[in-house]
Parts: structure tokens; sequence; C-alpha cells
């Protein structure tokens, strides 16, 4: 009787999970960055996790800079299932900034339809100035 209680239980919150619409998560959860003066860019790749019972079709990623692009290496993530996203920032023109942040947001049909992901960019130059002081 406890078995079958237990099996009850567990059948019932999967169907409810599976009527779950499709979810994201991302790891890093605040992605950061670190960017020397002379380089022209960073490249980052960040997982994306679907938690929700519906699979997850990415359809864009936008960003909030020109200096900044996405490549959706998955746009089709099925449940309880992982992607990933590169995401690319040109750093040529940050040489005098000591943090960045570039904002990009994902456009799909999960239930936050527009998900954004902040991506802060730390120049080492301004780290390697504040240790000598």
């Amino acid at each position: 009787m406890k078995t079958t209680l237990c099996i009850l239980a567990f059948l019932l919150s999967s169907i409810q999970a599976l009527n779950q619409p499709a979810d994201i998560i991302i790891r890093p959860g605040e992605p950061i960055a670190y960017f020397s003066p002379d380089e022209e860019g960073i490249t980052m790749d960040v997982m994306v996790l679907n938690k929700g019972g519906e699979t997850l079709s990415i359809k864009e990623v936008k960003s909030s800079c020109y200096c900044a692009s996405a490549i959706v290496n998955n746009p089709t993530i099925r449940p309880m299932g992982k992607g990933k996203l590169t995401l690319q920032v040109s750093t040529a023109r940050m040489k005098e900034d000591s943090l960045t942040r570039v904002d990009f947001t994902i456009l799909s049909n999960a239930k936050d339809s527009a998900f954004s992901i902040p991506l802060y960019l730390v120049n080492k130059k301004f780290l390697k100035d504040t240790k000598e002081h």
C-alpha cells in the first residue's frame, strides 16, 4: 500500500511537471568576463537549462550594444535538457572602461518570453592598478 502511494505521488508530480511551460535557467547566473585593453574581444559560453515541461525554442538573442552578438548553439532544448549560447563582445573601444555591462535578451517560447542575461566585462588593467595601491 505504501509503495503504491509513493508510485502514485511520483506519477502525479511527473504529470504536473509536463504541464509546465518551458522555463529558462542560466549558468553561470551572472556571467563575468575579464579582458585586457589590448584584446580585440571576448567570447564566453553560457549554459541554458530548460526546467519546464515543454520543449524550449529559442527564436533569437538580442544584445544591448552594437559591439555584442550571440550564437545559439542549441535553438531547441527538450524538457529538463541543456543547451549552449556563445556570447561575443568586441572590447576594442573599451580601453578606458573599468567595468561594462552588456545585456543579452533571449526571445523564446518560455514563460518569461524575453529572458535577460547581464554580462559584466571587467578590464584587467584596472585590477592591476588597484592591486598596486
